[in-house]
């Protein structure tokens, strides 16, 4: 039999883009959303909270690899305890029904949010990790159970991705709300903008994801970070969504005076429960550094195919079509 592909979370936006890198008659996608129409892959709808349902899914379908992408992670309207139910309890399930059907692999998607914001520019030798988030914490929750999942089995192999801020065709999240402020014209630059921003397109990460993924032999273990070079920093960011898009490129404003305009969008939010696009989090994200480095997956020989400014222009171009 070929290899066959477990995907949680597998109608999201990355793993709708591992639907367009291995034949979809390898792929069980089990996720709560129904898949895009093109993923033609089998697909199981449930929680990795389930175990049950994880049971069902891989006794009826027989797969020798785990990737694991379902999380929660969205920075608004998810409590501590969802956070850790799905990132930590949730990893628990997935390798509870990996030991069950005899599943020797998985590759778990982490994140950088697990260094926190005091421990960069990172790399994976940083030890310990002192996450500032809950959702960084959960994360690394989420690892210290697949650290365990593999210890004392040398049979088994464990491969753990921790992107960057991931971007690209099908993504509504950070890059997607940026672009949308600045399409109308309600961006503008915060303080110097300076500040690094890592950031990874989708089609890059899942080709690094796979090319490391060959090396997965029993008693493989290992942590890789992921982001783009060059690096660029939050005002390079935006002014190459401005070019792309043929806009002027906009005023910078102090930070002092955006943070106080958060303060008043964040009484909105806490009175309307709304998420707005404007909040103290989201200003002071703007001034926060991101920066982390992927030495170790480039000293692998994996070389990306997307430059960030064509990855930037694929996915507004995906934006203008959809």
């Amino acid at each position: 039999m070929s290899e066959r592909f477990f995907i949680t979370g597998g109608s999201g936006f990355i793993g709708s883009h591992f639907h367009e890198k291995i034949s979809n008659d390898k792929i069980i996608n089990f996720d709560k959303k129904t898949p895009f129409e093109f993923q033609k892959s089998t697909f199981y709808k449930g929680n990795i909270r389930d175990f049950d349902a994880l049971d069902q899914a891989l006794t009826e379908n027989p797969c020798d690899t785990i990737i694991s992408l379902a999380a929660e992670h969205v920075d608004f309207g998810v409590t501590k305890e969802d956070f850790f139910k799905t990132n930590e309890h949730g990893t628990k399930m997935v390798c509870e029904a990996a030991d069950k059907h005899n599943i020797k692999r998985i590759i778990f998607y982490s994140s950088v949010a697990v260094y926190g914001d005091e421990q960069l520019p990172s790399d994976e030798t940083i030890n310990p990790l002192i996450p500032t988030r809950i959702y960084g914490d959960s994360k690394l929750a989420g690892e210290k159970v697949l650290l365990n999942w593999i210890k004392d089995d040398p049979s088994k192999s464990l491969l753990i991705i921790r992107p960057a801020v991931v971007y690209g065709e099908r993504n509504v999240a950070n890059m997607y709300r940026l672009i949308e402020q600045i399409k109308k014209g309600r961006y503008f630059h915060v303080g110097k903008g300076d500040n690094i921003k890592s950031i990874a397109y989708v089609g890059n990460l899942v080709d690094a994801t796979l090319h490391v993924m060959k090396d997965m032999k029993p008693g493989y273990c290992q942590i890789y970070n992921y982001s783009d070079e060059p690096q660029m920093t939050s005002k390079e960011i935006a002014n190459q969504i401005y070019d792309i898009l043929g806009r002027k490129r906009p005023i910078s404003l102090p930070y002092s005076l955006m943070y106080s305009v958060g303060l008043l969008f964040d009484v909105v939010i806490g009175i309307t429960g709304i998420d707005l696009p404007v909040s103290t989090n989201r200003i002071k994200k703007f001034k926060t550094m991101s920066h982390h480095k992927a030495d170790k997956m480039l000293k692998t020989g994996f070389q990306p195919k997307v430059s960030n400014v064509e990855g930037i222009r694929k996915m507004i171009k995906w934006l203008e079509k959809n």
